[in-house]
């Protein structure tokens, strides 16, 4: 039976309940209801099976039985017993077909074997055949059949196969026909044990291996989330945290070919801090570091949407994109970065721009056409990059049409 493993444990749980033996086969109040439910469906689906196995054991016996009944009143008396075991065996089976019944399959399983057991045991005193050993070996059949074959967990097919031979006692008695206890104790009490045997093997087995999985499971997860981080290792910026040049490129392309194909507006903002070689000579490269991280996480704030993306572009160059974004938002969102950087106020003794760290930002829009190129239109962010340097710094400049 495979049972796929639940997350709800940790290691150290399943090692621990491993370790304890299952001797009780049976988990916590938290984890029992979830291995039920798994339980119960691959059972169900195991006796969709198993089912048929049954019922040809079940011809098989009947047929012995009935070469072996002297008289046509014991027949009548026994065929009208025993052919409701058939039939409870075929209305089990038809019902494990049904899907939204998988919950149910230990209660209509178990019901259904208390019943087989029960009639089984009814039959002997009321044929009373001169030979009836075939008819204590049905009842150690079903009883057998019930503990190692039909799928129910240990305490419920010890439920089933006990319930069903009180409920026959107590019928018996009140029919008052006689019960060779001898006999019995040899048969069903001996079937009984030798059943409570095997169900406990099997259930521990099954939970054992379910443990197993569980431990398999986890090692998935530990696994998968392990791929992610070093999918996100390898798309981010070790110093800054922003994504690199590499995870740059492919998000890059992905919304330039989105944009030209729906039509859309995309645009960037290139960033360059100003001075920020004369800023590491000064200050040096511990400092420079300081204030990478710093410019970086105002980047990171401008850049909120799920579709933007602040990425360094290389050295102290950032590269900001923006899908969806038109002109006059881009033009907005650059002032607002400006004021940002300046509202740090880092000091920057070394600049002739300003006592305190600034930036200078090129921008640029674009619906893309079939003529255009993305590089290009990077090359024009870059080119008003540097005519903001040019035009004195800590400031922006949008690339016109035509800066290519």
């Amino acid at each position: 039976m495979k049972l796929e493993g639940s997350k709800l444990l940790s290691r150290n749980e399943i090692q621990a309940l491993i370790s304890r033996g299952l001797n009780y086969v049976y988990f916590s109040k938290t984890l029992e209801p979830v291995y039920k439910r798994q339980y119960q469906h691959e059972a169900a689906l195991e006796f969709r099976f198993r089912a048929p196995i049954i019922l040809i054991l079940y011809l098989f016996l009947s047929y012995g039985i009935y070469q072996n009944i002297s008289s046509g009143t014991q027949f009548v008396q026994w065929f009208a017993l025993y052919a409701w075991v058939g039939v409870i065996i075929f209305a089990a089976w038809l019902i494990s077909f049904i899907r939204k019944f998988d919950q149910y399959f230990e209660l209509y399983a178990g019901a259904g074997c208390s019943a087989a057991v029960a009639i089984s045991f009814i039959i002997i005193p009321v044929v009373n055949n001169n030979n009836d050993a075939l008819l204590h070996a049905a009842m150690m059949y079903a009883v057998v059949i019930i503990y190692g074959f039909v799928g129910l967990r240990f305490y419920t097919a010890l439920s089933a196969g006990w319930l069903g031979g009180l409920i026959a006692i107590f019928i018996t008695n009140i029919l008052n026909y006689p019960i060779d206890w001898t006999f019995l104790n040899r048969t069903y009490t001996f079937s009984s044990f030798l059943g409570m045997a095997l169900a406990y093997a099997i259930d521990r087995q099954h939970r054992e291996n379910y443990l197993q999985n569980c431990i398999i499971e986890l090692n998935k997860l530990e696994m998968a989330k392990q791929s992610e981080q070093l999918e996100l290792l390898t798309q981010l910026d070790a110093l800054t945290g922003l994504a690199n040049r590499r995870h740059l490129t492919a998000v890059l392309d992905k919304h330039w070919n989105m944009a030209l194909r729906y039509q859309m507006p995309i645009s960037i903002l290139m960033i360059d801090i100003d001075c920020f070689k004369e800023y590491n000579d000064h200050l040096g490269h511990i400092a420079g570091d300081f204030c990478l991280q710093k410019i970086a996480n105002e980047l990171q704030a401008v850049t909120s949407r799920s579709t933007d993306l602040a990425a360094r572009y290389g050295g102290e160059e950032f590269l900001l994109l923006f899908p969806l974004q038109e002109e006059k938002q881009i033009e907005k969102i650059a002032s607002k970065l400006l004021e940002r950087i300046t509202d740090l106020a880092l000091p920057h003794p070394s600049s002739k721009i300003s006592p305190y760290v600034t930036i200078s930002i090129g921008a640029a829009t674009i619906i893309p056409q079939e003529h255009d190129e993305l590089s290009e239109f990077i090359q024009s962010a870059d080119q008003a990059l540097y005519l903001a340097k040019t035009n004195g710094r800590n400031q922006y400049y949008v690339a016109k049409k035509d800066v290519a």
